[in-house]
């Protein structure tokens, strides 16, 4: 009776310290799929705004290195996207669409621009913030990238160096495009507008130099050749009322 009472209280003893490991098991697996599952949303989020600033980033300009670097981090977060959901195959896909021709962008060059300016003359201002919003998140991930050490000091430097001309640039020259076209338009407050911002990007950003000096003293005239048009439609105005 007593032997029975004591194999019945260890097999109840064993079957809870079981159930427990059965539990803590369980937990263990729903917090390792949880963990899992939270690196593949956060890997997914930077995947797909690695390939916006990718593609913007080529739409406005030809630099091999800053897309070197972008294109390093998005093959190995597609790597450890593979690891971590081997049924999923990323790799070729998206590494031809973060790597695609970015010809498409061109614009015809009918002014004789230089290439540079043409791919960072935008004609409209969300186009031109969309495209300075991808070369500052561009800047801030290499930024990051420096900082957990996938990046030289060095590389840091020069891509930064470049980023912040490459922000001035889309600046400066979407600004003188739309004053143009506002110009065409017969828009002048509009034109002088864009002007202003224009000179803005020119005389305090990092586009000091014969080409910065070029395109201030284009603006002047622009602003001289308005002040002449107003001037002759006011004495054309004035000799009507007379």
């Amino acid at each position: 009776m007593l032997f029975s009472s004591a194999m019945t209280v260890s097999l109840l003893l064993a079957l809870m310290v079981g159930s427990l490991l059965i539990v803590r098991l369980t937990q263990e697996r729903q917090e390792t799929q949880l963990i899992r599952l939270y690196r593949l949303a956060a890997l997914d989020r930077r995947s797909s705004a690695l390939r916006k600033v990718i593609q913007g980033l080529k739409s406005v300009d030809d630099n091999p290195e800053v897309i070197r670097v972008l294109n390093q981090v998005m093959k190995n977060d597609l790597q450890r996207i593979q690891k971590l959901d081997p049924t999923r195959n990323v790799n070729e896909k998206d590494t031809r669409q973060s790597s695609g021709d970015s010809s498409k962008a061109e614009k015809p060059n009918a002014a004789g621009l230089s290439k540079a300016d043409q791919k960072t003359s935008l004609s409209s201002e969300r186009e031109m913030l969309r495209a300075r919003a991808h070369i500052t998140d561009a800047l801030a991930l290499i930024r990051h990238l420096y900082q957990v050490g996938h990046v030289s000091g060095e590389q840091l430097e020069s891509t930064a160096r470049h980023l912040g001309t490459l922000s001035a640039m889309v600046g400066a020259n979407s600004n003188l495009r739309m004053g143009e076209e506002a110009l065409q338009r017969g828009d002048t407050r509009k034109a002088l507008s864009y002007y202003r911002a224009a000179e803005g990007f020119l005389h305090n950003g990092p586009l000091s130099g014969p080409e910065g000096a070029k395109k201030l003293a284009y603006i002047q005239q622009r602003r001289d050749d308005i002040a002449n048009q107003e001037a002759q439609a006011a004495e054309g105005f004035s000799q009507q009322a007379a």
